[in-house]
C-alpha cells in the first residue's frame, strides 16, 4: 500500500467519522458517563442530566471539513507538484476549520460554565469538555496532507523521504498495536450511561462505543501529556527505560542479544548502594564515586556473558538469563536479616574463589595462557572436572560444622528488606528541592518563578548544530555551524523573554524526577558519539553487520563483543542513580522491590527506537507515557486494568518484529531497486519479453 492510497483511506474514513462519530465531548462524568455532540448539532448524551448547547458554526465545519478530505482523497490521482500542492492547502484548511469550530464550541462552553457559577452553583457544569473522536481525525488526516504536501519544496523531499522510511516501521507498528488494544479494549469495558439511560439503537449504541474507545486512549495519554504533574510523572517513568533501552540497544549493535539488563541494574544498584552508605566523602567526591560504581557492577555483570561469548561462543541470550537469576538470589543475599552459610557451603564458596584466583594468575602467564589456549574447550572441560570435584570433596559434611552468620552491616533495621539510606551527599536532588521547594515545610503543590529560557537556549544551540548543515550545506564547516547554532539559541532566548516565559510563576507538583535523567540524556549522547563518530564503533557496527567480513578487515572480534556487553550492561548499571541515588523508590535506599522488569521492557524499547540513542529516548518516553497513563485508565474505567498497557507494550514488540507487515520496496526502496535489477540482469531477452507481457 502506498502513501497516496494509504491517505485516501484515511480521508474517506474521516469523512465518515464526521458522520457517526462523537466530533466533540459537551460532558464528562466521574465512571467515564458522557455526553457528546456530532455535527451538525446532534447531542447524544449518555449521563442523563446534561443540557444542551446551542453551538455555533458547526454546518459550516461539516461541509468545509467534507471538502477538504475529498481534496485529499481526489489528489492521490493527480500527478507531480500538483498533488502535493493540493495536499498541503487543503491539509491547511482541514486544520484549521478543525481549530475554528473547536474554539467556537470552547468559548460556549465557557460562557456557559461562568453563568452556571454567577448563578450560584458550587461546580461548572460541563466538565472535561472537549475534542473527541473525529476532529481528531481531521487533525491527523491534516497533518500527513501537509507533511506529504511539503514535498512540493526541494530541499525538503528527499528529507522527508528519509524521515518517513525511519519512521515507518515505528509508527505502523503502534498504530496496529493501538487497533488491537482498542479491540480488547471495547470488549472489558461497556459504555458508562448514567441511571435511567438506556440505549435504545444500534445508532446510540455504536456511538457510545466509538466515544468508549476515545475516551479510554485520551485517558491513556492525556494523563501525562495534558498536564505538569502527568508529564513529570512519564519522565520518571521514562528515565530507568532509557537506561535499559540504551543497555539492549547497544548489544544489537554488536550483533549481541542482551537480556541480561534486570541482572545488571541489580549489580548496578549493589555496586552504587555500597560507596553511598560505605564510602565517607564531600558531595564531590562521593557522587560520581557511586555513579562510576554503578556503572562498573552493571558492566562487570555484562562481561562475563560477553566474555564466554567470545571464548567459548556459549550463547549470550542464555548466559544472561541465567545471570539474571544469580543477580536476583545475591540480592535477597545481601538484603536478608541474616547472611547464614553452612560451613560445607562456605568451603565450596572459599573453592570457587581459589578457583577465579588461579585462573587470573594463569592467564597473566604468557607461556601458559598460549599453550592452555591451543585447546580452550579442552580446557575448560578438565578446569569444570577438577572445580566440581573439589567442591563436592570440599562440600562433605565434617565434625563441628556449624552455621556460619556473616552479619554484613548492609540491612536496616526492621521488616522492610531494604538497605540502610546512602549518605545525603551521595543522593541526585530531585525537581522540587533543585527548584528551592522544601516538600516538608510545603508539602503538596508549590508555585516558583522559572525561567525556560535557560534551558531552552542550549536545546536550540544544540538543534541548531545537528540540523544546520541539512538546512545549508554552508553550514557544514564547524565555526560557521556553531556561530549559528549560537545566534538560535540567542535569538530563542529573546523570544522567550518577550513572550514572558523568561519569569513565568509555574505550579510545581511533588515529584521524584531527579538529576538521573540528565545521565540518560548524557548516555545516549555518550553512545551516539561512541557508536557513530569514533573508529571503534564502526568497528562495532560492522561486527554486528557481518562478523566474518569484519574479522576479514582486521576487527578483533572477541574484544569487541567482551567490550560491547561491558558497556551495555554498564547501561542497564546506571539505572541505579535513579532508584536508588534519585530516591525515585520510597527512599534513598536498594529495594528488594528494586523493578527489574524495567530491564526486560527495554527490550521493547530498544527494538521501538530502531536501536538509535534517539529512537531510544523517543520509545522510552512513550513507554513512560503509557505506562502513567496505565494508572489514570485504572482510576477512571470499572473494567480496565494497567494490564492492558502491558499488552499494548507486548504487541508493539511483535508487530515490529514483523516490520508492521510493510513491504521491501517501501522500506527499503534502493534495495529493491537493485535487486530487481539483478533480477532483470539474470533473465534472457526472451525470457524479459514473457514475464513483461
Amino acid at each position: 500500500m502506498n502513501e497516496r492510497l494509504a491517505l485516501a483511506m484515511l480521508a474517506l474514513l474521516t469523512i465518515l467519522s464526521l458522520w457517526i462519530a462523537p466530533w466533540a465531548a459537551l460532558n464528562r462524568e466521574t465512571g467515564a458517563r458522557s455526553a457528546v455532540v456530532l455535527l451538525p448539532e446532534r447531542l447524544v448524551d449518555f449521563t442523563g442530566r446534561t443540557e444542551p448547547l446551542a453551538i455555533p458554526g458547526q454546518v459550516t465545519v461539516l461541509i468545509v471539513s467534507v471538502v477538504a478530505l475529498v481534496a485529499i482523497a481526489g489528489a492521490a490521482r493527480l500527478r507531480g507538484r500538483s498533488r502535493y500542492w493540493l495536499w498541503l492547502l487543503a491539509g491547511i484548511v482541514l486544520i484549521a476549520i478543525t481549530a475554528y469550530g473547536l474554539a467556537l464550541f470552547g468559548e460556549v462552553v465557557r460562557a456557559a460554565q461562568q453563568a452556571a457559577l454567577e448563578a450560584g452553583a458550587r461546580r461548572p457544569p460541563y466538565q472535561r469538555s472537549g475534542m473527541a473522536l473525529s476532529a481528531f481525525l481531521s487533525y491527523v488526516v491534516g497533518s500527513l496532507a501537509i507533511l506529504l504536501g511539503l514535498r512540493v519544496f526541494a530541499g525538503l523531499g528527499a528529507l522527508l523521504n528519509r524521515l518517513f522510511r525511519a519512521v515507518a516501521v515505528p509508527a505502523t507498528s503502534i498504530a496496529l498495536a493501538l487497533l488491537a488494544t482498542g479491540v480488547v479494549i471495547l470488549v472489558l469495558q461497556p459504555t458508562a450511561v448514567g441511571r435511567g439511560v438506556e440505549i435504545t439503537s444500534a445508532w446510540m449504541y455504536l456511538i457510545g462505543r466509538l466515544d468508549t474507545l476515545w475516551y479510554a486512549y485520551q485517558t491513556l495519554f492525556a494523563s501525562s501529556l495534558g498536564s505538569l504533574a502527568g508529564f513529570l510523572e512519564a519522565l520518571t517513568f521514562t528515565t530507568p527505560l532509557i537506561f535499559t533501552g540504551l543497555a539492549v540497544a547497544f548489544g544489537f549493535r554488536a550483533g549481541l542479544f542482551n537480556i541480561g539488563a534486570p541482572g545488571q541494574m541489580i549489580m548496578g544498584a549493589i555496586g552504587a548502594m555500597l560507596v553511598g552508605v560505605f564510602v565517607p566523602a564531600p558531595r564531590v567526591v562521593i557522587l560520581p564515586l557511586a555513579v562510576l560504581a554503578a556503572a562498573i557492577g552493571g558492566g562487570l555483570w555484562g562481561a562475563i556473558p560477553g566474555w564466554l561469548k567470545a571464548r567459548f561462543g556459549a550463547h549470550e541470550v542464555v548466559n544472561t538469563i541465567l545471570m539474571n537469576f544469580i543477580a536476583a538470589a545475591l540480592l535477597l543475599f545481601v538484603l536478608s536479616a541474616e547472611q547464614v552459610f553452612t560451613a560445607p557451603a562456605l568451603r565450596m564458596v572459599v573453592v570457587v574463589l581459589i578457583f577465579a584466583a588461579l585462573a587470573v594468575v594463569l592467564s597473566l602467564i604468557q607461556p601458559l595462557r598460549l599453550a592452555l589456549g591451543k585447546a580452550p574447550r579442552l580446557t575448560l572441560a578438565l578446569a569444570g572436572v577438577l572445580l566440581l570435584t573439589a567442591m563436592v570433596v570440599s562440600g562433605l559434611p565434617r565434625p563441628g560444622d556449624a552455621p556460619i552468620n556473616l552479619d554484613l552491616p548492609i540491612k536496616a533495621p526492621g521488616l522492610d528488606p531494604k538497605s540502610h539510606e546512602i549518605a545525603p551527599e551521595a543522593r541526585f536532588t530531585q525537581l522540587p528541592a533543585l527548584l528551592g521547594i522544601d516538600l516538608r515545610a510545603s508539602p503538596g503543590v508549590n508555585v516558583v518563578v522559572i525561567n525556560y529560557g535557560l534551558p531552552a537556549a542550549p536545546l536550540l544551540a544544540l538543534l541548531g548544530f545537528l540540523v544546520g548543515p541539512r538546512v545549508a550545506p554552508r553550514l557544514r564547516y564547524f565555526w560557521p555551524r556553531a556561530a549559528a547554532s549560537l545566534g538560535l539559541a540567542a535569538a530563542g532566548y529573546l523570544l522567550f523573554g518577550t513572550l514572558g516565559w523568561t519569569a513565568l510563576p509555574t505550579a510545581i507538583p511533588p515529584t521524584k524526577l531527579n538529576g538521573s535523567l540528565i545521565i540518560a540524556l548524557l548516555a545516549a549522547v555518550l553512545v551516539y558519539l561512541l557508536l557513530w563518530r569514533t573508529k571503534w564503533g564502526y568497528e562495532l557496527r560492522a561486527v554486528g553487520v557481518s562478523p566474518k567480513a569484519a574479522e576479514y578487515g582486521g576487527v578483533n572480534i572477541a574484544r569487541n563483543m567482551v567490550l560491547a556487553m561491558t558497556i551495555a550492561g554498564a547501561l542497564a548499571g546506571l539505572s541505579a542513580t535513579h532508584y536508588v541515588m534519585g530516591g525515585a523508590l520510597e527512599d534513598y535506599s536498594l529495594r528488594q522491590a528494586l523493578p527489574t522488569d524495567d530491564g526486560f521492557t527495554g527490550i521493547a524499547v530498544a527494538l521501538l527506537g530502531g536501536t538509535t540513542p534517539g529512537g531510544v529516548l523517543l520509545a522510552a518516553f512513550l513507554f513512560g507515557v503509557l505506562q502513567n497513563g496505565g494508572l489514570a485508565l485504572n482510576v477512571t474505567f470499572s473494567d480496565l486494568t494497567r494490564d492492558v498497557v502491558s499488552m499494548m507494550l507486548a504487541l508493539v514488540v511483535l508487530f515490529i518484529a514483523a516490520k508492521g507487515f510493510l513491504s521491501e520496496s517501501l522500506l527499503n526502496p534502493r534495495r529493491e531497486a537493485l535487486l530487481e535489477a539483478e533480477r532483470t540482469a539474470g533473465q534472457t531477452p526472451a525470457t524479459r519479453e514473457v514475464n513483461h507481457g
